[in-house]
């Protein structure tokens, strides 16, 4: 027998259950419980606040509770998850050698990524952490170095305006020499990328930069691990902040500001070895060893 809330989107499987309480401790808002018999239960006064996080799918080791929508009412994946294969596991040194070897490529190929891979990646920077699990960033995505020339078109447009305007915040930041650089036919902007990924989300409240940030360090993991080179496209997003024809050229729909963007392509260069870091600067303070 399965049960649910109205205003809870998991339900429990009453034969699965195996009334050990994990998904009450895992719950962030104490919203999961137990029932007289042990049953996990949701209390009925906490349940509307429902984020459907997940923590209690996650932590069930029966697969007894399942997703039945998303928080707010919308619609969305359902049912128990997937196990976590432990065969897929990656030791720490295999990990430090993935996110030491990750490089902000500058140099691509000419031909954009297939779509469904891009689809992939994206979807897999939908488990990114996000704040109360709002995940408002969406996404815009540019394919073709015609479409990308043509944001780093206008991206240069609007430094062309900051150097007449603010000649002090151009030089600051060198675009007086980026310039330049473009108008020879090299395009310092974009870097000639065949895609550009733009994460936007809402202009106000909430932590939408901060979530987009988490996202976009998603895709550009998942899409060195898929072999794809990537970089982050700091002048666009200024630009397309300030500038309406770059944010239009975008796709950045009204009432949203673009938070971020990655340009994306399979690589024009081959790096084989890891350049050397600093150690981290760190203050340890508590009593722990």
């Amino acid at each position: 027998m399965t049960s649910a809330s109205p205003a809870l989107p998991v339900a429990v499987d009453a034969e699965l259950c195996r009334r050990d309480g994990l998904c009450a401790r895992a719950c962030p808002l104490g919203i999961m419980t137990a029932g007289p018999d042990g049953l996990a239960a949701a209390d009925p006064v906490l349940a509307k606040r429902c984020i459907a996080c997940g923590h209690c799918v996650g932590v069930c080791p029966s697969g007894a509770l399942s997703l039945t929508g998303t928080a707010g009412g919308g619609t969305g994946p359902r049912g128990p998850g997937e196990p976590i294969r432990k065969e897929l596991a990656v030791s720490l040194e295999q990990a430090e050698q993935f996110l030491r070897s990750r490089r902000s490529l500058r140099h691509f190929r000419p031909e954009p990524p297939e779509r469904a891979l891009l689809v992939r990646l994206l979807d897999g920077a939908e488990w990114a952490a996000s704040g109360h699990n709002a995940r408002p960033t969406e996404w815009s995505v540019l394919t073709g170095r015609a479409a990308v020339a043509r944001a780093a078109a206008l991206t240069l447009e609007w430094m062309r305006g900051v150097l007449a305007a603010a000649p002090e915040v151009a030089r600051r930041y060198h675009m007086q020499g980026m310039v330049r650089a473009c108008e020879a036919g090299r395009d310092l902007i974009c870097r000639d990328a065949p895609c550009l990924a733009a994460a936007h989300g809402p202009a106000e409240g909430g932590m939408a930069r901060e979530d987009a940030v988490a996202a976009l360090s998603y895709l550009e993991l998942l899409a060195h691990a898929a072999g794809l080179g990537a970089c982050w496209a700091g002048f666009v997003t200024i630009a397309a902040a300030q500038h309406p024809p770059l944010a239009q050229a975008l796709g950045i729909p009204a009432g949203r500001v673009i938070y971020g963007g990655l340009l994306l392509g399979r690589p024009a260069l081959r790096y084989l070895r890891v350049p050397p870091r600093a150690p981290a600067r760190a203050v340890f303070l508590g009593d722990g060893a």
